[in-house]
């Protein structure tokens, strides 16, 4: 007999990588969770972001997923970026911990616990995630992202997105991981690795994404 696919809760649906993701997750037992409403999603909870534990605590998700990401400049202060990178994500999956998700899905980033702030905040949040006792724990660190953000502008990153096939090509194998990487890539390595059976913390780079 096959086994009930497992219901999946994903916070940071309306983002480039969250977005393609759900979108290849159609037709299985999905709930998203955000501050406001995503096209072509059929279960979803809009709250503030302080509601989203108790939302999840009534879901009882198998997996959680937390897509969540923004830049400094967008949130527009170092304090603002951690409340969400940071703090948002650990709120999220300790909820999900607490409602018996078995497994957790995060996109970091490259670099992770570096020296820059925007590097410090997403190794804390990574750190905080492995420590929470998920029987699984998948961590995304792609390089740069390559897709079309609606609503979103961030020019650096469309220029070094445009360069990104030079510097891909002149960037040695063994520093592949900080290659440029195209968003619907990583969201296709999510999908394939929901519900896998083996436990563990497994962090995945550009190479392990592009491996299929």
């Amino acid at each position: 007999m096959t086994p009930p696919a497992p219901h999946i809760i994903i916070v940071g649906a309306s983002g480039l990588i969250g977005g393609l993701l759900a979108a290849r997750l159609k037709g299985q037992p999905l709930t998203a969770i955000g501050r406001r409403a995503v096209e072509g999603i059929a279960d979803q909870r809009i709250a503030p972001v302080a509601e989203w534990p108790a939302l999840v605590a009534a879901l009882s998700p198998d997996v959680a997923i937390s897509t969540l990401g923004t830049t400094i400049r967008a949130a527009g202060s170092e304090e603002a970026f951690a409340a969400i990178d940071h703090d948002a994500v650990v709120a999220f999956a300790c909820a999900a911990r607490d409602a018996g998700a078995r497994q957790f899905l995060m996109v970091s980033s490259v670099g992770a616990g570096g020296a820059s702030f925007y590097l410090k905040t997403k190794g804390r949040a990574e750190a905080s995630v492995r420590a929470m006792g998920f029987a699984r724990v998948d961590i995304f660190r792609p390089g740069l992202l390559i897709g079309a953000r609606a609503g979103d502008v961030r020019p650096v990153e469309r220029f070094f997105a445009a360069l990104s096939p030079l510097t891909n090509a002149v960037t040695p194998r063994a520093f592949d991981q900080y290659r440029a990487i195209a968003a619907d890539e990583v969201a296709a390595a999510m999908a394939r690795v929901i519900g896998a059976a083996e436990d563990g913390v497994f962090v995945h780079h550009n190479r392990d994404m592009l491996a299929g």
